[in-house]
């Protein structure tokens, strides 16, 4: 009908009416252009939202394995510190083969999901988010857990490299691995281990003698102080996650 309209105008030399014309044409183009936009827009949009609904669980998720594994690294901050008071004080008549165990032989990590911040922080319009808030905090994630998760992948590099084999040289190691994995799913695997219970026992004078002697105070104070700092960086890491729910909560309700 345009195009008619068009042709007819021409050949009565309207020029007037072409212009009118061609503008309608202009006009229609570039609102079908902006309608495509937004669209496009919209499309995008919701698939932010989806990749935000998808971090949310995974924060969530995350926070959850912070609130499990924070007290298994609370104990072994624990057990540093009593057995540390329980030395100094030599009022003892056992070796506390527990506490030992727990500072010297215990370790583990802690495995966080980062799939869904991966695919929010591709998304081509993360910068477009709402709330200017969340950009920041989401940014700021990798960097937080790899702060986390650095704290106790030195733990468990000090454990194989150094702890155990200064504890193995000086005290018998096998009720070390049965005491420190009891009650976990690792306990029947130790208690399978054939000769694990048999070794010449250490005397408890003879164990004085090593509990007064500065190198072992200072590998006990190390590890406390390395679970002090594990609790403090899974702590702050906590407090970045539950903000970064609130404000996720925010921008796709």
């Amino acid at each position: 009908m345009l195009l008619r309209s068009i042709s007819h105008h021409v050949k009565t030399q309207n020029w007037f009416a072409v212009f009118i014309d061609f503008l309608i044409v202009l006009a229609g183009i570039l609102l079908a252009f902006q309608i495509t936009e937004w669209g496009s827009q919209q499309a995008e949009k919701r698939s932010l939202n989806v990749a935000l609904e998808r971090l949310h669980e995974e924060i969530k998720s995350n926070v959850v394995a912070i609130d499990d594994n924070s007290p298994r690294h609370d104990n072994i901050y624990s057990a540093g510190v009593q057995l540390l008071e329980l030395i100094r004080s030599d009022n003892f008549e056992t070796i506390p083969i527990t506490l030992i165990a727990k500072v010297f032989v215990d370790g583990f990590t802690t495995d966080y999901s980062t799939s869904a911040l991966t695919s929010v922080l591709n998304q081509q319009t993360f910068q477009g988010l709402q709330n200017s808030e969340l950009r920041p905090v989401i940014s700021s994630l990798p960097a937080e857990y790899l702060d986390a998760k650095e704290d106790e992948i030195t733990v468990i590099q000090r454990l194989d490299e150094h702890w155990l084999p200064y504890i193995s040289q000086k005290l018998p190691v096998g009720p070390l691995w049965a005491v420190a994995y009891k009650g976990s799913e690792w306990e029947s695997y130790f208690a399978a281990i054939k000769g694990l219970h048999e070794y010449d026992d250490v005397s408890i004078d003879e164990f004085k003698v090593l509990a007064s002697s500065m190198q072992f105070q200072n590998e006990i104070v190390n590890r406390i102080a390395y679970e002090n700092l594990i609790l403090v960086e899974q702590k702050e890491l906590r407090v970045i996650l539950v903000q970064a729910l609130k404000l996720i909560e925010e921008e796709i309700k």
